[in-house]
C-alpha cells in the first residue's frame, strides 16, 4: 500500500513471520555454511547463502511463492530487510537454479554442520531419534527425468484428491526432543523403506559427528512396522543401537502369547495417557496392557546370539474400533447377501456362478469379515420355476476365537532397551508421533516453477532447503514451548476465542505474525529514508518474550 503526503511517500510491506525466523537462521549460520561450501566467482554479486536463506524464508512465509520468488520479494519488501538485494529480480528462476545446482553434492555435509550447531546452541538432544517417510508430491509441467546415478528418481504417485502428480519419497529422523529434523534423504518415488533405516542412520553419525555428541550406546531408534525386519535389527545390534518398533503380527507369536497365557502369565497395566485422553474421566481413557518375554536373535555371522524383548500391546480402544468395524462388515455383508437372495432365479441370476460372483461384487468387496461367511448355491430340480437357493453359513466360533486377537500388536525392542522395564518401552515407542513435526511443513503439493526444477537433483536441494525450514519451525516451537514450561505462564489470547495456550503449535505462532507489517518512507527522489516497523501486539509480545527477542528493528538492524 502507498501513501503520498507532501512529497514524501509511505509504503507498506508485510514481513510476516520473517521477524521469528531471521534470528534462527543468522543463528544457525546457514548463510555463512552454504558460502563456505559453495563458493561464488569473486565478481557475482549475490552469494548463494543469502539466495538460501532467502528460500527458506519463502517457504516458511508463504509456501506457494516459490512459483514466483521476484513477486514474493516485492509484496514482502525484501531490498528493504536484506541490502545484498538490490532488486527483488534478482531472485528469478537463473539464479534459484544455480544455487540449487551447487547444492545438491554438498548439501549432506551442510546439512551436518547445521545440526551440530543446533545441538550446541539450543541444546538438542539426540537420543530419542524418530524413523518414518513419507512421499512428497510434485505438481507441475516437468521435464522428463534423466535416469542419473546418485540421482533420486521423480516417479507417478496418485493423488487421493485425483491428480496425477509426480512424488520423491523422503526419509527422516526426527529427535524425541521437540520432533526436530535432524536427518533425511530424497529417495525413488517408488523406493522401499525397509532397507534405508541403517544406511541413512549411519550416515547421520558420520555427517553430524554423532559419537562426539554422545556414546551411541544411549541412542534409541524408534521406527514404524517397516523398520525391525531381522535384517535391520542385526545392524542395531552390530552398532550397539538401541531400537524399539512394532512388527505384523504371526501365527508363531500367537501362539507363543497363547502359551505364555497358559503357563500363567498375565497381562499387567502400562500407564500411559494419550493427549486426546488428558482431559478425560480416567474411565473413559485408553487401557493399555501389556506381557512380555524374550528371545534370542542370532547373527549368522559372526554366531553371537543376541537378546530381544518381545512385548505384546493389547489397546482397548483398539479392541472397540476392530469390533465395531467387525461388526458393521458382518451386517452389511448379511444384508447385501439377503437382498441377494430374493434376486435369485430373476433376471440373470439363474446360474451358480453368476450369483456367486454377485455375492463377492456387492457383498464381500473387500470386507475383511467375508472369511466368516460360507456360500452354497443349491440346485432344487423338483421347482422348475425356482430351482436355485442361495445358502449361506457364519463361522460364529472362528469370529469369537480371531475376536480375542482384537487391539493386540507386538513390539520388538533391543540393545540397552532390551533392560527396560515394559512401561518404559512402551512409553517410548508412544512418541513416534513426534517424527509428524518434522514432515509438518512437507506434506503439501509444492507449486513451484518448472524452469528452474527441470531435473531431479535441483528437486532434491530444494527439499533440503524445506527441510531446513523444518528445522527452524521445530526451534522456534520449542524454543516458545519450553520459556512458557520453565515460567509456567501460557501466552494469552494466541488461541481462538481469546484463549490461552501453554503449548502453542508453530502454525499458531506463524499466524499471530501473518500481518506484521513495515513501513518504508521515502523521500520524492524515491531513496528510502525511513523504515518503521509496526507496534506489536499483546500476544506478539508475549511470542517475542518467549523467544528472548529485543524488538524486530534489532533483527533486521
Amino acid at each position: 500500500m502507498l501513501d503520498n503526503l507532501a512529497g514524501v511517500e509511505f509504503e507498506t510491506r508485510t514481513i510476516g513471520p520473517l521477524v521469528l525466523t531471521t534470528p534462527v537462521l543468522r543463528k544457525l549460520g546457514l548463510r555463512e555454511i552454504i558460502d563456505q561450501h559453495c563458493p561464488l566467482a569473486q565478481q557475482a554479486n549475490l552469494g548463494h547463502g543469502v539466495v538460501a536463506e532467502l528460500l527458506v524464508q519463502c517457504r516458511l512465509t508463504e509456501p506457494t511463492a516459490l512459483y514466483d520468488m521476484p513477486e514474493w520479494a516485492q509484496r514482502y519488501g525484501i531490498t528493504g530487510l536484506y541490502p545484498e538485494l538490490d532488486s527483488a529480480a534478482q531472485l528469478n528462476d537463473d539464479r534459484v537454479g544455480r544455487l540449487l545446482d551447487v547444492l545438491y553434492t554438498r548439501r549432506a555435509v551442510i546439512w551436518g554442520e547445521l545440526i551440530g550447531r543446533a545441538a550446541r546452541l539450543y541444546g538438542v538432544e539426540f537420543r530419542r531419534l524418530h524413523a518414518d517417510s513419507a512421499a512428497l508430491k510434485f505438481a507441475g509441467a516437468f521435464a522428463k527425468q534423466a535416469a542419473v546415478a546418485d540421482v533420486p528418481r521423480l516417479e507417478p504417485g496418485y493423488n487421493p484428491q485425483g491428480e496425477w502428480v509426480q512424488q520423491l519419497r523422503l526419509f527422516a529422523l526426527a529427535t524425541g526432543d521437540g520432533g526436530l529434523p535432524v536427518w533425511f534423504e530424497a529417495l525413488n518415488g517408488g523406493a522401499s523403506d525397509s532397507p534405508q533405516y541403517v544406511p541413512q542412520f549411519e550416515a547421520f553419525c558420520e555427517h553430524a559427528r554423532l559419537a562426539s555428541l554422545l556414546p551411541l550406546q544411549e541412542v534409541i531408534v524408534i521406527g514404524d512396522r517397516k523398520m525391525p525386519t531381522v535384517e535391520n535389527q542385526l545392524a542395531w545390534l552390530r552398532l550397539g543401537v538401541s531400537y524399539i518398533g512394532p512388527v505384523t503380527m504371526q501365527e508363531t507369536h500367537r501362539e507363543i502369547l497363547r502359551e505364555l497365557l497358559k503357563a500363567g502369565r498375565t497381562w499387567h497395566e502400562l500407564p500411559y495417557v494419550a493427549q486426546r485422553d488428558a482431559h478425560k474421566p480416567p474411565a473413559e481413557r485408553t487401557v493399555y496392557t501389556g506381557l512380555s518375554h524374550t528371545v534370542q536373535l542370532r547373527d549368522a555371522e559372526s554366531g553371537k546370539a543376541y537378546t530381544v524383548r518381545h512385548l505384546y500391546v493389547r489397546s482397548s480402544a483398539l479392541a472397540e474400533r476392530a469390533a465395531q468395524r467387525r461388526q458393521a462388515e458382518m451386517a452389511a455383508i448379511e444384508r447385501e447377501i439377503q437382498r441377494i437372495q430374493k434376486l435369485v432365479n430373476k433376471y440373470d441370476y439363474t446360474t451358480p456362478a453368476i450369483i456367486v460372483q454377485r455375492v463377492q461384487q456387492k457383498a464381500f468387496k473387500k470386507r475383511a469379515a467375508q472369511r466368516y461367511f460360507s456360500l452354497e448355491v443349491r440346485a432344487h430340480p423338483e421347482r422348475p420355476a425356482a430351482p436355485l437357493e442361495l445358502c449361506y453359513t457364519v463361522d460364529h466360533a472362528g469370529m469369537r476365537q480371531e475376536a480375542e486377537w482384537d487391539g493386540i500388536y507386538l513390539l520388538v525392542a533391543g540393545g540397552s532397551v532390551v533392560n527396560a522395564e515394559d512401561a518404559v518401552i512402551f512409553q517410548e515407542w508412544k512418541g513416534q508421533y513426534k517424527v509428524e513435526h518434522c514432515f509438518r511443513l512437507t506434506n503439501q503439493l509444492f507449486l513451484v516453477g518448472p524452469l528452474f526444477l527441470k531435473t531431479a537433483a535441483r528437486i532434491a536441494s530444494l527439499l533440503f532447503l524445506i527441510m531446513v525450514g523444518c528445522l527452524v519451525a521445530g526451534l522456534l516451537e520449542r524454543q516458545v514451548q519450553q520459556a512458557l514450561a520453565a515460567r509456567q505462564e501460557p501466552i494469552r489470547g494466541l488461541m481462538p476465542e481469546g484463549r490461552d495456550t501453554l503449548r502453542p503449535s508453530i502454525p499458531r505462532i506463524l499466524k499471530a505474525f501473518a500481518q506484521y507489517s513495515l513501513v518504508i518512507v521515502r523521500n520524492s527522489a524515491g531513496a528510502v529514508v525511513a523504515q518503521q516497523f509496526a507496534k506489536l501486539n499483546a500476544v506478539q509480545e508475549q511470542i517475542l518474550q518467549a523467544l528472548d527477542i529485543a524488538n524486530p528493528a534489532a533483527v533486521f538492524g
